[in-house]
């Protein structure tokens, strides 16, 4: 029973620790601006997947560049970074990009209302997908999270990083648009025609 109402305990703690980190109450300046380069080519891996009125497979994109994300609300550094996420999306003036958030807080009913509250009351308006069969998380081998897959508009995965990140900054932001203007898709011919 002691132990039991120990785990409760450190339960608690650890929400308490992730939503005061969330609401801007953690150390200022924690986060750091991730390095991004243009050294990976790697196929997108096969996917799809269906929620609502929400759509994402290895096949869409839409013609943009996209940033997966893949985070948990029992990560502190998912939630610390999930802000500067939401302010790049708010505010990026660059070339065609879109950011998707992959949550796959989906063990319980619990757990996935914990996730879409914490969203709502947060204010994070970026489109979101719950993993709820995990295969998202499979196809993309997610073993560790915050986890960030950056696809370019051929379906190519070109960057990825396991971290939290100050996703918001100018430095963050140069480095995005220097990468994508670098990689204009090169238009494929269809050979059918």
């Amino acid at each position: 029973m002691m132990i039991f109402a120990f785990a409760i305990a450190g339960l608690i703690s650890l929400a308490i620790f992730s939503f005061s980190r969330l609401s801007g109450s953690g150390m200022p300046g924690a986060l750091r601006d991730p390095v991004i380069t243009d050294t990976l080519r790697q196929t997108l891996p096969p996917f799809e997947h269906e929620e609502l009125a929400k759509q994402l497979s290895s096949t869409s994109g839409d013609g943009k560049w996209t940033l997966l994300t893949f985070w948990s609300v029992t990560c502190p550094p998912c939630l610390e970074e999930l802000p500067a996420l939401n302010a790049l999306g708010q505010n990026w003036h660059g070339p065609g990009f879109q950011i998707v958030t992959v949550n796959f807080d989906t063990d319980s009913p619990e757990d996935l209302e914990t996730a879409k509250r914490l969203l709502q009351e947060e204010q994070i308006v970026l489109p979101t997908v719950y993993d709820k069969n995990k295969a998202l998380k499979t196809a993309f081998q997610v073993n560790e999270y915050p986890k960030h897959f950056l696809v370019s508009p051929n379906r190519e995965i070109v960057w990825q990083q396991i971290g939290a990140f100050n996703w918001d900054s100018k430095a963050t932001r140069d480095q995005l648009a220097k990468l994508m203007e670098a990689r204009v898709p090169e238009l494929t011919e269809d050979p059918s025609e």
